[in-house]
């Protein structure tokens, strides 16, 4: 199995409640300003981080809910 097919099993794996995840999914403009302005290794990793900080505040979400 390649890295990249782990990856979308991983994703696939976890179970987001819908609400959750369209709060803090990416949006396409967010996706078209990194990558109209930043060289394609800078928007990965900026996209990485950005989806851990929006997972880290569903995550705080989710446990204030709970």
């Amino acid at each position: 199995m390649s890295e990249i097919e782990k990856i979308e099993l991983y994703i696939s794996r976890t179970n987001i409640p819908m609400d959750l995840h369209t709060k803090y999914d990416m949006m396409g403009k967010e996706w078209k300003a990194m990558a109209a302005q930043l060289s394609p290794v800078h928007a990965i990793s900026l996209a990485f981080q950005y989806g851990q900080a929006k997972g880290y505040r569903a995550a705080k979400a989710e446990g204030k809910r709970a």
